[in-house]
């Protein structure tokens, strides 16, 4: 009986010990996906931002000349 108790204990906190380990797992893919998306942003505005500093270059040199 005493086994028994002892088994069933051990499984019981191996099981909240793995089920701990999940909830930080999946918070680290949350985290590692919303990171992702501000570095797709930050690249899309970037890409932006260069293309219309590009187009202005154009229209001064076209004003230049």
């Amino acid at each position: 009986m005493k086994t028994t108790i002892k088994l069933f204990t051990l499984l019981l906190v191996l099981g909240l010990v793995s089920c701990k380990d999940t909830k930080k797992e999946e918070e680290t893919k949350i985290m590692i996906e919303q990171i992702e998306t501000i570095e797709k942003e930050v690249d899309s505005i970037s890409n932006s931002i260069d293309k219309e500093a590009k187009e202005l270059e154009d229209a001064l040199n076209e004003l230049d000349n």
